[in-house]
């Protein structure tokens, strides 16, 4: 179910920005660890339409993060209590922007009313948290808001959350990375290989050095920490001009050996990484390979770019919820989730990327790793006087991951558990 569609807005996120990141065999091997195991997460969004007699004033959202089930046989009640306290900040965060944009948005109303004929156009804040990765050793969140009030644009941004599954505790950089001088010379040779043509590399500048040394050594740099490496975030204007939207790097476990402390250093045999729309991403598999990977919306479909070639499929857009899945045996796909054209809630299509470019593996049911699909959703109709929102169990287990089934006999739909089958299809378990 497609929501909020800021088309101009994911057309700005990728305007300007000429991008070269390319396929490798990694220098040195990866340390893969088999102990690893993945965590349940769930992510819930709740919409919220604000308004008067007239106008809608206000079209906002807040996402939570949770735990599925107890912590406790895998060990990790820490990471269970942290997510509680962080649901606690969000609503207080959430009720406090409600109150704050809504109160503006009035007064916004107001002031153009007194000029006839007036427009005005509804204030957003809209928000999703996109798992990079869940297990035993550490989850990690990244954070998407837009908000709009008013002018010729709003503005977007991305965030790094990073805990240590263990004791919950919330990891900074001198947690995970041994040497910050490092550090910052491997995100800054990154971002001037992955994007060559980007302002920041005109001649004279310093931008690029000053702005990365120093929100590496204040700590205040957004990053996630991926299943094989760690990718660090720039947000509009921080390194360049909105037009060419936000950059990020990703430095692989291999790339600088030793800058990893040893316990965030090792890459789980199978794992699950949700992506960020629009947003290209290094990542390397198990069979020593990496490749950057980028999933897309356009006018024509999903644009799937991986291996250095690209694939449209056309027919579906909306949101877009796509996870990297790599499996230990070397292959890897991408599960990802759209609204089908004329439709209204999300059903999922799956790309084989285990040769480089991507391939469309086609599937017979209509399936949706949507958690709350209405059992008659082909006749469910958006009412905005009701509370709305979307759940997603994350797929963070090749092996073991929730769907939605929709049965064409019975127009109804039903609950499973699949894993990824042997020509990447979903493969039910159990109902």
């Amino acid at each position: 179910m497609a929501v909020f569609q800021y088309k101009g807005l994911k057309k700005a996120i990728v305007a300007g920005m000429v991008l070269v990141l390319s396929a490798s065999l990694c220098e040195a091997e990866i340390p893969v660890d088999r102990s690893i195991q993945p965590v349940q997460l769930s992510v819930n969004t709740r919409y919220f339409w604000d308004g008067d007699k007239e106008d809608d004033l206000l079209w906002s959202s807040k996402t939570l993060v949770s735990m599925v089930g107890s912590g406790k046989e895998k060990g990790v009640t820490g990471l269970q209590d942290r997510l509680w306290q962080y649901g606690k900040d969000v609503d207080k965060q959430y009720k406090d922007i409600r109150a704050s944009m809504l109160d503006a948005a009035k007064q916004e109303k107001a002031l153009r009313k007194e000029y006839q004929p007036y427009t005005f156009y509804p204030f957003e804040h809209s928000t999703d948290v996109y798992i990079r990765r869940a297990d035993t050793v550490a989850a990690s969140l990244l954070e998407f808001s837009h908000s709009y009030e008013g002018g010729v644009h709003g503005m977007y941004g991305v965030r790094g959350k990073n805990y240590d599954s263990k004791s919950g505790k919330e990891l900074s950089l001198t947690d995970v990375f041994t040497d910050a001088n490092m550090l910052v010379g491997a995100i800054e040779t990154q971002l001037r290989r992955d994007y060559p043509k980007a302002t920041f590399t005109e001649e004279g500048s310093t931008l690029l050095e000053d702005t990365v040394s120093r929100m590496v050594l204040d700590d205040v740099v957004s990053w996630t920490l991926d299943p094989c490496g760690a990718t660090f975030y720039f947000n509009p204007y921080v390194i360049g001009c909105y037009a060419e939207g936000i950059f990020n790097a990703t430095i692989l476990f291999d790339d600088y050996p030793g800058l990893f402390k040893e316990k965030y250093a090792s890459m789980p045999a199978n794992y699950c990484m949700e992506l960020y729309p629009y947003l290209p991403v290094r990542t390397c598999f198990a069979d020593g390979s990496s490749t950057a990977v980028e999933v897309s919306g356009t006018d024509s479909g999903i644009r799937v770019m991986a291996g250095g070639q690209t694939l449209v499929d056309s027919g579906y857009n909306g949101e877009l919820r796509p996870v990297l899945v790599s499996l230990a045996d070397g292959r890897r796909y991408l599960y990802v989730d759209a609204v089908e054209e004329g439709e209204q809630f999300e059903c999922t299509r799956v790309y084989d990327i285990s040769n480089g470019a991507p391939v469309a593996v086609p599937l017979k049911n209509w399936l949706s790793r949507r958690e709350n699909v209405p059992a008659d959703f082909k006749k469910a109709k958006i009412d905005k006087k009701k509370k709305m929102e979307k759940n997603f169990y994350i797929m963070s287990n090749p092996d073991g991951f929730f769907m939605t089934v929709f049965d064409e006999e019975s127009g109804k739909t039903s609950k499973g558990i699949f894993k990824v089958g042997a020509d990447g299809k979903p493969v039910e378990l159990s109902k």
